[in-house]
């Protein structure tokens, strides 16, 4: 059950989380109007004040915690991209080191290998990963072949290069399928809304409804659930990874390749 409503969540579009939040905020707070003028003890305001006090302070602590994981996931992949670029590069380079025809045939499995990676491969891309996953077995059968002619030092300096391309796209992969888990989600939207209950329940409590302030708070809410779901998505949005690093490395290892044909 739980699972199933984060995945709801999940295929919300970005742009309607704002105004579908607020929605949701918004009734929750009317319902707690609702339920003072119904339930509402004798107690005075500022018992409940404490209470909903309470309430908003956890509900900063879980949108500051959440966001900083969302935030986390987001520069890992970042920096993976860059990586990745650099260890593919480097590998090239070492591999044009190694005589003909063994290290001309791994540039050039290399440079197929990179123009696979121009773009974050996303988990429900399968076709794609496994040509990426065939591409990397084909380079390192390349590398067995090539470092068995070397001596030990350049064999050992190559066979280093090219198992971190190897593991850095493991890794790569991995950080794109890596989420913010659903239930975290799923509960910072449920306690969101409990809170605006309670806000609902303390400004009867009060007497004043103050529609117009409380729903620019729940706009605001809304906009920062919205930017943690931007942060955690790799596919829509307005912050997606910059995948620029890999697009040159692409665009520089064609003419070298030309050139050497």
């Amino acid at each position: 059950m739980i699972n199933a409503l984060a995945d709801l969540l999940d295929q919300v579009p970005l742009p309607a989380i704002p105004a579908v939040l607020l929605a949701v905020f918004y009734l929750a707070a009317e319902l707690g109007f609702a339920c003072h003028r119904r339930f509402g003890g004798t107690g005075g305001g500022e018992d409940e004040t404490q209470v909903l006090s309470t309430a908003l302070l956890v509900l900063a602590l879980l949108l500051g915690f959440t966001f900083s994981m969302a935030l986390d996931r987001y520069d890992e992949r970042r920096q993976l991209v860059v990586q990745e670029a650099n260890d593919i590069g480097t590998a090239w380079l070492r591999a044009g080191l190694v005589p003909a025809p063994h290290g001309p045939a791994l540039q050039d499995a290399l440079r197929l290998y990179a123009g696979l990676r121009a773009s974050s491969p996303l988990p429900h891309e399968t076709a794609r990963l496994a040509r990426a996953a065939a591409q990397r077995n084909e380079v390192w059968r390349l590398t067995a072949v090539a470092q068995a002619g070397l001596e030990a030092p350049r064999a050992v300096s190559l066979v280093s290069a090219v198992n971190a391309v190897l593991d850095t796209g493991t890794q790569r992969e991995k950080a794109v399928a890596a989420r913010v888990p659903g239930e975290v989600m799923l509960l910072l939207v449920l306690f969101a809304a409990v809170a605006c209950f309670l806000l609902g329940y303390v400004l009867d409590a009060h007497g004043h409804r103050h529609r117009l302030a409380s729903g620019v708070l729940f706009a605001l809410m809304g906009l920062t659930i919205m930017l943690i779901l931007d942060l955690d998505r790799p596919v829509d949005g307005a912050i997606l990874v910059d995948q620029s690093a890999m697009v040159a490395l692409v665009a520089g290892l064609a003419p070298a390749a030309a050139a050497g044909q």
